[in-house]
């Protein structure tokens, strides 16, 4: 399935605001209301684009985030079996590179994220872990932008909450439905929800889906303030995730490209950025979970 500018420009919208109306979507994008409404459902009838509300996992008790580079002494798929069941690890994969698995651990606070840390550096084949525990989560297709407003969440807001993980363009009335509430009332808490950042409803892609089979992680050290570099990569349409981490390195992201010229274009403009002291990358081979 092939994607021109302008269902790229819709998908970056509804990244955006998976919930816009047709009309906002229109307007932004520069096409009528029917050639937006024809496109959005050959995207999602494709099962390749899907809108999906994503929670801040801090809604379930998890404040504590980590990145964990694992070199494995022989087969790594053993070792990927056993870290898939760690219900701690929402994404894992095999990658080429230094490391031979990739992992995210969250937990509910420091001293979980560290004992599960142990656990992992204690598994047979595992011949060392190298951690990055994150301090700022920029951008990331799973992850709520914008801080979280805490407040009180009781069954009505988990039950809404968990029909918008499923369709986050349900209506009010289905919503309304779903948890036994009135349609005002269902549309007065799912604008709360989303507004204070307990929710984002976004578009999810399969970089697949446009003929970008090339995954590629990286991380970079930094020689001073990392704002100035954040700013920049965070705005970059093929980073699709960049987080800043005390630990093994000050930055990780992950971007999704075309084909291998534009891979290594990238890289050498962030390895050029002002700041940058050193960038390491490796590609994503088999994504073995992802389940946020």
């Amino acid at each position: 399935m092939d994607a021109d500018v302008f269902d790229r420009a819709l998908l970056a919208e509804l990244r955006r605001d998976g919930r816009a109306t047709f009309e906002a979507l229109a307007a932004a994008v520069g096409l009528s209301r029917p050639a937006v409404t024809a496109r959005m459902r050959r995207l999602l009838d494709s099962g390749l684009v899907t809108i999906v509300g994503v929670v801040h996992p801090s809604v379930f008790g998890l404040t504590a985030y980590a990145h964990l580079g694992l070199t494995i002494e022989g087969p790594v798929s053993p070792v990927a079996d056993t870290l898939a069941e760690f219900p701690e690890i929402p994404f894992l994969s095999a990658v080429a590179g230094r490391f031979s698995l990739i992992a995210e651990v969250r937990s509910a606070d420091q001293a979980a994220l560290a004992a599960t840390v142990r656990r992992v550096a204690g598994l047979p084949g595992v011949r060392r872990v190298e951690t990055g525990v994150y301090t700022e989560i920029r951008k990331d297709t799973h992850f709520p932008p914008g801080p979280y407003e805490q407040s009180p969440i009781d069954d009505a807001d988990r039950g809404l909450l968990a029909h918008l993980r499923r369709d986050g363009r349900a209506s009010f009335a289905e919503l309304a439905e779903g948890v036994g509430l009135s349609t005002s009332a269902a549309r007065s808490r799912v604008l709360r929800l989303l507004e204070s950042g307990a929710v984002h409803v976004g578009a999810k892609v399969n970089a697949s889906a446009w003929g970008a089979p090339v995954l590629t992680g990286f991380e970079v050290t930094l020689g001073g303030d990392p704002a100035p570099v954040v700013a920049v990569l965070e705005g970059l349409e093929q980073i699709e995730y960049l987080a800043t981490v005390v630990g093994r390195t000050d930055l990780i992201g992950t971007a999704v490209t075309y084909d291998a010229h534009e891979t290594l274009k990238l890289l050498e403009d962030v390895r050029a950025m002002p700041g940058v002291l050193g960038l390491e990358a490796w590609t994503h081979l088999d994504v073995r979970k992802e389940r946020y």
